[in-house]
């Protein structure tokens, strides 16, 4: 099977082919490149073209480069970055902002080894800064030609309005995706400080909008495989990694656990699949346009991923998988 070209997901400004899932790099070293290099193979033979990575991810950018220059690949590839990253805080730089916003952009080009950026997302918002300011800026290297669509990453919807009003009203172009959290599990709080998930009202505002959803963590962070099972709960006092007590901060409820319990006993009555194969499938049977971000660590993983694109789903069982029924 093929990672298949979805029709529904367009992004305003890219005429590449957008393939159904987009490979996440948030965690590829350049110690281990050899491995993400054979997973980028695979992912490109298997029809995939979407490929996100961002400023702050360590190594991602750095390792995409050196496969881009290796490959040869760039005009195959629909490359999602991210920058706006001021300080300590890691959010869009009050201060200087678009020096900051420059430089970062600029630092992405150099270390990927190319002229132009896909889609390229500013990354954890800051309500202090003007969104004109931020409108213009973007709209700036659209005319340059260093990127070729825009979009938010952990922005409010609040401020997505506001900042694609102003767009409007200026003759710009505004945000053409929103990158948020969504999954099948859901999270009681932001994994991390000003990440931003999406709810109800933030599915409806998709809905109404058409504005495609780039969902990272789409299969949340790996509950769904069942490792962070009832008994790691019970244990938490004992456990000291801190990401995996913050995975049973976040993900480890009641509700999430039923909502396992059943993925994984509709998986079997689908024919032989996972509960993170079905929880990846119930994402991609939303009502609105939808491009999920795995992150696969090997070739079996990746496939894996791939295999869920075939799982049919009607609408009572992705109400029954959420709990609605």
């Amino acid at each position: 099977m093929s990672v298949q070209l979805s029709g529904r997901v367009l992004i305003h400004g890219s005429e590449k082919p957008i393939s159904a899932l987009a490979l996440g790099t948030a965690f590829f070293t350049l110690a281990d490149k050899a491995q993400w290099f054979d997973l980028l193979d695979r992912f490109l033979a298997l029809g995939g073209t979407v490929i996100d990575s961002g400023r702050v991810y360590g190594d991602s950018e750095a390792v995409l480069g050196e496969w881009l220059a290796a490959r040869r690949v760039r005009e195959q590839v629909v490359l999602i970055t991210k920058g706006g990253h001021g300080g300590s805080a890691a959010i869009l730089p009050a201060d200087n902002t678009e020096q900051a916003l420059t430089e970062d952009l600029l630092t992405s080009l150099r270390t990927l080894g190319t002229d132009y950026i896909d889609l390229y997302l500013l990354h954890r918002d800051n309500p202090a800064v003007p969104v004109g300011l931020v409108m213009e800026w973007l709209n700036r290297e659209l005319e340059h030609g260093r990127v070729h669509a825009v979009g938010a990453s952990n922005w409010e919807y609040g401020r997505v309005d506001a900042a694609n009003a102003y767009a409007t009203q200026h003759g710009l172009q505004g945000f053409a995706v929103v990158s948020n959290n969504l999954s099948l599990a859901v999270p009681t709080g932001p994994f991390y400080p000003r990440l931003v998930s999406v709810d109800r009202a933030g599915e409806r505002w998709h809905s109404r909008t058409g504005i495609p959803l780039v969902s990272w963590s789409s299969q949340a962070r790996g509950f769904f495989t069942g490792r962070y099972a009832a008994e790691v709960r019970a244990q938490a006092d004992s456990i000291t990694d801190p990401y995996t007590r913050r995975m049973i901060e976040v993900y480890c409820t009641a509700a999430n656990f039923e909502r396992l319990r059943r993925a994984s006993e509709l998986g079997v009555q689908k024919g032989a699949y996972s509960a993170v194969q079905v929880a990846l499938a119930w994402l991609l049977h939303k009502p609105f346009p939808l491009l999920p971000v795995v992150g696969p660590h090997n070739g079996t993983e990746l496939e894996s991923c791939v295999n869920a694109l075939a799982i049919p789903l009607n609408e009572a069982e992705c109400r029954w998988l959420n709990l609605e029924s």
